[in-house]
This record gives C-alpha cells, structure tokens and sequence, in this order.
C-alpha cells in the first residue's frame, strides 16, 4: 500500500509497504480522508516525542471497515467509521482511575504504532465508531480534534453567560471558539493574527493582533471593561500565555490546550492574590461520543473547518499548505477516494 513514513527528522517519504493485519481487538480501516494536524508537522520537524523510525505518521482518519479481528463484535466489514488515535493500557493506574487519556503505556497512532497517512490502517475496535449518515467522510478525521478541543472547555469550566478567550487562530483555536458556543457563554473572543482564519469564527469578537496596537486593552474594552472568566490557550508562545494571565478576572481559569515550549513571566503575586486557576488539557477523558455528535451536528458546521481536500497524491502541496498556508488553509485533507 502507499504510505507516507517518516524516515529521519525532516524526511517524510512516500513508501511502499505491507498492507497491516489487525489484531484479535482491531478493524482494518480502508482509508479514505485523513486530516494534517500541527502536531504531525512538529513530528516531522523535531520527533518531540522520540518516534522510533521509520514509522507512518497520521493520526486523524475515516474510512471502511475492510476486516475486523476474531474478538470484535462491535463492528463489522462495510462499516463507514472514524477513529480516535489514543489508546489507553487500560490496566496503569491512571487507566484504573478512569483517566486512560493519560495513561502510562499510551498507545497512538503514528507514533508507537502506523497512523493514517496510509491507503489502510489499523486501530482498536474500540476506538471507532461508525458515522452517523449525516457525517460525510470529508470531515469525518476531525473526531479526535473536537474531542481534544472539548476537553479543554470542560476542563475550564466554562459556564451560562461567562465569557471566554481563546488565544490562537489556528485550526484548534477556531475549533474550540466554535464548540463553546454550546456552553451558551455570554461573549466568545479570540485573538489572532490571520484574517483568513479569524473569518472562521462564528457568533464571536475577533481581535486581529497584528493591527491591534494593546491587544490586552482591547480584551477588557471587548468585554465591558472586565477580564474574562475563562482562558483557553490554543498557541503556544510565552508572550500567549503571559497575556492569558493577565486577561483573567479573578478567580479566572487559563487553560493550557497548547504546551508552551520556553518560560514565561508568570506573575505570581496577581495568581496568588487573585487565587487564579491554572490547569492543563491533554488529550481527552473519554469523549469520543460527544464529539461524534457534534461533528453531526448542521449548527456548528465543522465541515467548513476542512479548508482544503486534496488526493493522496498531492501530499507535499498538502503539507506544504499546512505548514506555511496561514491565510489560505485551516485543516488539510488528504484524500483516497471512497471505495
């Protein structure tokens, strides 16, 4: 089958390789889309995660069931479904205390084991799910982002006619000011720095940080002279999270859905004295179903989000756009063709 591996930090290669067999607990999936995510860019530009290579990248991907192991009974051949790439142990004790996202063992696709960017690919049975009629296959991949980007918003709390921030334009930033829609806040804003992207928010205040001369003025100008109850943290550079903290009200929540790579100032008096709350959002605690409902959902039109659908055989244009495509491209389609 084709697949795109990578082969040495900077080297995504398109291969020929065997096509996988799935385990006694997996579905092959014939693939039809898969979506490029910002994390698969890092993977190829600085193997954060230490992939032992060469291993196939992707992790966002739909498709049908071509076969399924002797131990799954949930789905069968035929099946048009989508897959979540986080496979928890299900025997640490973090999967023990119910919180398999974190596991100690993790498994994932694309990274221990071949992800999407493949014409098949493997994945626990219980991973998927079938897609409701209502979801076509163009924006299928993009469960586990709206799983990830829901756990972000439950972990800040976000509450009826509270205001949130989210600070970055990416594809994930513009993911999660949509799905806060759904805890009927009193204002979504977000702070970008792309038209083209900002263009994507929905039923929010966009601030557009290159032509804003104090972006953290205009924050408390957009929201009545206040600070925001919640801040969702969708980019990952010190000078974000340092305008998080200081956009908070008090007893506010900053949420770190992105990792910020160097050390911010952290203001530590105003946490203490404000009795702020700072908490991460890694992966998501079991929210396959939530998300899958809401990619069926016509009110928040997710499938817009897929900005581009390109066939497989134009991956590098593909990762070309992801990478560099700012204001042009949201999320990244590549494309097999349904069978």
């Amino acid at each position: 089958m084709r697949a795109l591996q990578l082969e040495a930090i900077g080297q995504l290669t398109e291969v020929r390789v065997p096509v996988p067999s799935p385990l006694p607990d997996e579905v092959l999936v014939r693939t039809v889309a898969t979506t490029i995510c910002t994390s698969d860019l890092h993977d190829i530009e600085h193997n954060p995660f230490g992939i032992v290579l060469p291993r196939v990248l992707g992790h966002e991907g739909a498709g049908v069931v071509v076969a399924a192991g002797d131990a799954v009974e949930s789905l069968q051949a035929g099946d048009r479904v989508t897959a979540h790439p986080v496979i928890p142990c299900r025997q640490c004790e973090n999967c023990r205390r119910g919180l398999g996202h974190l596991c100690s063992n993790l498994g994932h696709l694309g990274l221990d084991r071949d992800g999407t960017f493949a014409e098949f690919f493997c994945i626990r049975a219980d991973r998927a799910r079938r897609l409701p009629p209502e979801v076509d296959f163009r924006f299928a991949s993009l469960l586990e982002p709206v799983a990830v980007c829901l756990e972000a918003i439950r972990r800040g709390r976000l509450a009826v006619g509270e205001t949130v921030l989210v600070i970055g334009d990416g594809p994930f930033g513009i993911l999660i000011a949509r799905l806060a829609l759904q805890s009927e806040p009193q204002r979504v804003i977000v702070v970008g720095r792309h038209q083209f992207r900002l263009r994507h928010v929905t039923r929010g205040v966009v601030i557009h940080e290159k032509q804003t001369a104090d972006v953290r003025a205009a924050i408390r100008e957009t929201n009545e002279g206040q600070g925001v109850d919640v801040v969702i943290l969708a980019t990952g550079s010190p000078g974000a999270f340092e305008l998080a903290l200081g956009s908070v009200r008090a007893r506010g929540r900053v949420v770190l859905f992105s990792a910020v790579h160097s050390q911010p100032k952290v203001d530590w008096f105003r946490l203490h004295t404000q009795e702020l709350d700072i908490l991460g959002a890694c992966n998501d605690q079991d929210l396959i179903d939530p998300a899958l409902a809401c990619l069926a959902d016509p009110e928040l039109h997710l499938d817009s989000l897929v900005t581009q659908h390109l066939p497989f055989a134009e991956w590098r244009r593909g990762f070309e756009l992801a990478r560099f495509g700012k204001d042009e491209a949201l999320k990244v389609a590549l494309e097999f063709g349904e069978p």
